[in-house]
């Protein structure tokens, strides 16, 4: 008879991710060089108080997808946007939501389609409604110009993206991923004001 599945068991796949970054040119390469890692099915949640660079995050995986970076734009208050692609992105932004019960009134079949992949801003709002194979992404400021992100993974396929991400051309990447490079850029145009 075929055991239940643990808690215990799927924490094999645990896998975890510290990076820095000092522009808005350095996060869109992160969020790029997850992109081209993404596959259908994927689901990658987001947390980060606004301003810590949740959009510009989502702008570099849309080019990592050869979705063009500029059509990405946060949906505070259209709740939701797809980008057509190969594959699809559907992009949420949870903000005005007032957790699960305002979240369960969406397509969840759609939300989290195994052809298309889900970025979802404001992931605690969808608490007890995400797959539990997934990315997390945390976003923290350091300081004006840097960013932390802390990524984790959850089950066997958001541990495969999450160990890609880690390497370059199969040598371990550094934690702090910051070239130190002398273009400051301000908060506002940082990681975009309307809504992240």
């Amino acid at each position: 008879m075929p055991q239940p599945k643990s808690k215990i068991s799927h924490q094999k796949f645990h896998a975890k991710c510290e990076l820095t970054t000092s522009s808005v040119e350095e996060t869109q390469a992160i969020g790029e060089r997850l992109g081209k890692n993404l596959k259908p099915g994927d689901v990658v949640a987001f947390h980060g108080e606004l301003g810590s660079g949740k959009t510009t995050l989502i702008q570099g995986i849309a080019r990592g997808l050869g979705i063009d970076p500029e059509r990405v734009k946060s949906p505070t208050f259209v709740l939701m946007r797809e980008y057509p692609g190969e594959p699809p992105i559907i992009h949420i932004d949870g903000y005005r939501l007032e957790g699960a019960p305002a979240v369960s009134w969406l397509d969840l079949d759609l939300v989290f389609s195994p052809h298309k992949i889900t970025l979802i801003e404001w992931a605690e709002r969808f608490e007890g409604l995400l797959p539990e194979d997934r990315l997390a992404v945390f976003l923290e400021h350091v300081s004006t110009n840097r960013r932390r992100l802390r990524i984790t993974a959850s089950g066997p396929q958001s541990s495969a993206r999450a160990a890609q991400l880690q390497t370059v051309d199969g040598k371990p990447l550094a934690t702090d991923v910051s070239t130190n490079s002398s273009d400051a850029h301000t908060e506002e145009s940082d990681h975009g004001a309307a809504g992240d």
